[in-house]
């Protein structure tokens, strides 16, 4: 089991945050993590920091794969592009 740590940047945004958006961040937290964070006594602030903080390392995994996708996209066009300039040649 994982065990959930509420960093400090993350707990001040949370606080920041409209009941509107409080309540639109804890809809895409899972129920069983939600229920989770509960049983553990965290309180609503930190269920919101972490969740925050799941959130933002999720984004940050994604664009570090769409980076890689779009590296091996360009060399497979440069690659191509060679293949192409050659067989025009003949």
């Amino acid at each position: 089991m994982r065990v959930y740590t509420c960093k400090p940047e993350y707990l001040t945004k949370a606080l920041e945050l409209s009941d509107k958006k409080a309540e639109r961040l804890l809809s895409r937290m899972s129920v069983h993590l939600h229920s989770q964070l509960v049983r553990e006594g965290y309180s609503p602030q930190e269920i919101m920091a972490i969740q925050l903080q799941i959130e933002d390392e999720q984004l940050q995994d994604w664009r570090a794969r769409v980076a890689q996708m779009r590296k091996q996209d360009r060399l497979w066009v440069e690659q191509n592009t060679h293949l192409a300039n050659r067989s025009s040649l003949n």
